[in-house]
């Protein structure tokens, strides 16, 4: 008997909610947004951590008041186009 034949090793996702719905390439592409959405920002004012989303596409610093107009899942859009 072969030890460890048949079985899947369960990976740690945030997808938490979706299981096996919607198709692999489309739970793929959400898991890239939901990470670059919640991933920790410095802000480019003041270098507080505390820099993140409050509507689609604004940023906001609560630590200094910055506030940018941007894209909407990520500061740096340059870096979404690829």
């Amino acid at each position: 008997m072969v030890s460890g034949a048949g079985k899947r090793r369960k990976g740690s996702t945030t997808l938490k909610g979706l299981g096996i719905k919607y198709g692999a390439t489309v739970r793929k592409r959400y898991g890239k947004v939901h990470r670059t959405l919640h991933k920790k920002r410095r802000c480019p004012s003041c270098g507080s951590l505390r820099f993140s989303r409050i509507a689609s596409g604004i940023w906001l610093c609560p630590k200094c008041e910055f506030k940018v107009a941007s894209g909407a899942y990520d500061v740096d859009t340059e870096k979404l186009q690829s």
